[in-house]
């Protein structure tokens, strides 16, 4: 879990934004396409953002197979999830979705917890025939939770990265741009959603 600064630009409430990698591996291109994500919707909300590294703490979630098994660090990363304004989500596709290590940490979630909150969705995988998995994956895993998701969800392949690791593709770059004005609409739904009477989010 790591703990970025709070970055100030606009808007007068804080809102929490945290990265759920569900990549196995440490330093993976899930992991770069999630940071250049975030860095795009932090530039137009007042935001505090955190990461959660599913592959660095694995040990914390499959410590137990319910949410009363697994380690106090491993509850506090599925609390700190559900305490977030937006998820900003990403995982490399596996055999024609997410691993199961994302999945797992999704088990524990509390689903009402979740419900009006915003995400952005993500992938990686090794050719576009992989890219209808945030379709037919992410976003039902999405709407279980009664999670709003925006429309656009870049979707990396290798071939989109230089040989640095970082994001080359125009198209991809013009995808991040693009979630993050969704991002900050939803956002900025979220917050007339949550004041209005008898919202429960």
């Amino acid at each position: 879990m790591t703990d970025r600064s709070t970055i100030k630009t606009k808007g007068e409430t804080v809102c929490l934004i945290v990265t759920i990698n569900g990549s196995p591996r440490t330093g993976s291109r899930t992991g770069v396409l999630l940071n250049d994500i975030v860095e795009a919707i932090s530039t137009r909300v007042h935001a505090k953002t955190e990461t959660i590294d599913l592959g660095a703490e694995s040990g914390e979630i499959f410590s137990g197979v319910s949410r009363d098994k697994i380690s106090e660090r491993g509850g506090a990363l599925v609390s700190l999830a559900e305490r977030a304004d937006l998820i900003v989500v990403g995982s490399p596709i596996y055999r024609g979705t997410y691993t199961g290590l994302f999945k797992h940490f999704f088990d524990l979630i509390d689903r009402d917890r979740m419900a009006g909150k915003a995400a952005v969705l993500s992938a990686t995988g090794a050719s576009l025939q992989h890219a209808l998995s945030i379709e037919h994956q992410f976003r039902p895993l999405m709407g279980f939770f009664n999670i709003m998701t925006a429309a656009t969800a870049p979707f990396a392949t290798d071939s989109d990265f230089n040989s640095s690791r970082q994001i080359s593709s125009e198209t991809i770059l013009n995808q991040i741009k693009r979630a993050a004005i969704e991002a900050e609409i939803l956002l900025s739904g979220r917050k007339v959603l949550t004041s209005s009477p008898g919202a429960t989010p």
